[in-house]
């Protein structure tokens, strides 16, 4: 029945398409515009996404040296504030406690601190009961700052002292309530950190705990090339790495003078990535420090959160885009390009659907609108063929890449070989193309940063490893 019911979903959104594509063609023919002007649009906004995509492709190629580390094991010395921010998570906060209390790192160099942001479960209970310091945002001790989960954090550090915070800890770690982490994962942060002059923040390694259907599939394979074309690649290049939500080490000396967690979107992640890039600083990712987050399996969940990302990645796209162009202009440094990139690359099925309909405009306006129907069948078949054969190679192009090599690669790399048929073709297309919705809608609601959607989690378990060294397809973490 569900599937139906998608399917229905589909169709319709098909239709709107068609009938929306049908009355601007008619109202094109029937004015006549001049179509040079229409081939200049086609032929910027063509350029526009080729210089996007194939940077994308040049910026892959470099990701695909295998990950070695380039930091040197340093003695543990680094204090580490971790933060998990919980409302309503009593199925998992437990589970994720205990995986934490199992980090190989001096107990004394490191504190959990759970923060029971106004749940009405029983998170509040089993943080007492497992003996785990927690703060509790329904106490209102100090006026909300922000909403969500950047909220609750900042109350945190003001519960906990805020300026005097970088007196007992470096580094903010913040991890979800549904994470678990490598066991090292500290170890790997502090020689880093130590080793590379502390930067302004760190990224870990950020997987996916459950593959159980096509959708968290999807997630999956998207996290493994993300983070070997995309992170492994920008990391390589010197490149601001992106923040990931969770898995974030961050110098606490240097958030605390930037006012705490205080921001004003949906992606906190990404607007502090484009803070900190601002200020000139750094953020580096961590092959060796993984952090294991659960994702939807059920489509209704999953684009209700990614329609948040994008709500978010479309606000502070168009905050930022002037910043980061003077910024450009003045210091000619080209990770202000890079980040300019990245923020409208949520709009690449976007660019992708309006280039579309612009040839399929032009040529409707020139072959359809212009000739004798008579004349049609002939011309029409010669000149499509000729006007659209590069395009038609620069899409195979894109897609053989994009959905063949790149996730065949990656798979064989973290020795997942059993999953290739399912997750090339079926679920990395399914995810990609839920996705262009999402994308479409967040724009449309890009505006609204007041309201923080919940995505429940249940999974104590990680159902597959995607780690380098994998044995076994099912682990238990608790």
């Amino acid at each position: 029945m569900k599937y139906y019911k998608i399917g229905w979903i589909v169709l319709k959104k098909c239709l709107v398409f068609i009938f929306v594509f049908v009355g601007l063609s008619l109202m094109f023919a029937y004015f006549k515009l001049n179509t040079k002007h229409l081939q200049l649009l086609i032929t910027v906004s063509f350029v526009f996404v080729s210089l996007q995509y194939y940077y994308v492709v040049a910026l892959s190629l470099m990701g695909i040296r295998k990950p070695v580390k380039d930091y040197a094991d340093r003695r543990p010395k680094t204090r580490f504030l971790i933060l998990i921010p919980a409302h309503n998570e009593e199925q998992v906060i437990a589970s994720t406690v205990t995986n934490l209390r199992k980090l190989e790192y001096p107990q004394e160099l490191f504190e959990i601190v759970v923060i029971n942001d106004n749940s009405t479960d029983e998170t509040e209970m089993i943080c007492t009961q497992i003996g785990v310091n927690h703060v509790n945002t329904g106490e209102k001790l100090f006026p909300r700052e922000g909403v969500g989960k950047p909220g609750g954090i900042q109350y945190a550090l003001r519960t906990l002292g805020f300026e005097g915070l970088a007196d007992q800890y470096d580094i903010l770690l913040i991890i979800d309530a549904d994470n678990h982490v490598d066991q090292h994962l500290l170890k790997e942060l502090n020689s880093q950190w130590q080793s590379k002059g502390k930067p302004e923040a760190i990224q870990s390694y950020l997987g996916v705990k459950n593959y159980g259907t096509i959708l968290s599939r999807g997630y999956g394979i998207s996290y493994w090339i993300s983070n070997r074309f995309f992170q492994h690649a920008k990391y390589r290049l010197k490149l601001p790495c992106s923040l990931g939500g969770t898995g974030m080490a961050l110098n606490l000396n240097y958030l605390l003078k930037k006012g705490g967690f205080k921001f004003d979107s949906l992606t906190e992640d990404l607007e502090l990535e484009i803070e900190i890039v601002k200020d000139g600083g750094r953020i580096l990712w961590n092959y060796f420090a993984g952090v294991y987050d659960e994702k939807p399996d059920h489509l209704q969940i999953s684009m209700k959160q990614r329609t948040r990302w994008a709500q978010g990645h479309w606000y502070v796209a168009f905050k930022n885009s002037g910043c980061l162009l003077k910024a450009f202009f003045k210091t000619r440094k080209w990770k202000y390009i890079d980040q300019l990139i990245y923020l409208y690359s949520m709009g690449q099925s976007l660019y992708y659907v309006i280039f579309a309909v612009l040839n399929a405009l032009f040529m409707y306006i020139t072959y359809v609108a212009t000739y004798n129907i008579d004349l049609v069948y002939n011309q029409f078949l010669f000149h499509l063929f000729h006007s659209f054969f590069p395009l038609f190679i620069f899409y195979w192009f894109t897609g053989i890449y994009s959905y063949a090599f790149l996730p065949l690669f990656t798979l064989h790399q973290i020795h997942q070989k059993k999953f290739f048929l399912k997750t090339v073709f079926l679920s990395l297309p399914y995810y990609s193309l839920t996705f262009m919705v999402v994308q479409i809608r967040g724009l449309l609601k890009f505006k609204q940063q007041g309201h923080w959607v919940k995505t429940p989690h249940n999974k104590t378990l990680i159902e597959l490893e995607d780690t380098k060294s994998s044995k076994s397809s099912v682990r238990k973490l608790e």
